[in-house]
């Protein structure tokens, strides 16, 4: 955790520091809030992945994000990551294929256009 010392007052001047793309779409949807974070780490990536070129024939972006990974960064137990990707493949804002013994799984995310978000259909 975090000591106050480090702690400064957000302020006119003050720079944004590093965040993580949180859609708006996900605040009402019916998933764990570590289901929602997941999903903001995987759309990070997903940037990532694009500059680097990770992009499918058909135009997806293509990221790898183990279940370790999501462990360490939710900072929470395999089981609890596990149910987080779970939940993001059963309402279909995740497709992972798996690529065989040892390798990790190949993810493309979905999103909600951002004009339904905003007509209110979200």
């Amino acid at each position: 955790m975090m000591q106050n010392d480090f702690l400064t007052p957000y302020k006119e001047d003050s720079g944004v520091p590093p965040y993580l793309p949180f859609p708006r779409f996900l605040v009402p949807m019916d998933l764990s809030n570590d289901a929602k974070v997941l999903y903001a780490m995987l759309l990070d990536r997903a940037g990532i992945s694009r500059e680097n070129g990770y992009i499918e024939p058909d135009g997806r972006i293509r990221l790898y994000f183990t279940l370790e990974e999501a462990k360490g960064k939710l900072h929470r137990s395999r089981q609890v990551a596990t149910r987080a990707f779970q939940e993001l493949e059963r309402c279909g804002l995740i497709l992972r294929r798996k690529q065989g013994l040892g390798r990790p799984a190949a993810i493309t995310l979905n999103i909600l256009p951002a004009r339904k978000e905003r007509d209110g259909i979200a």
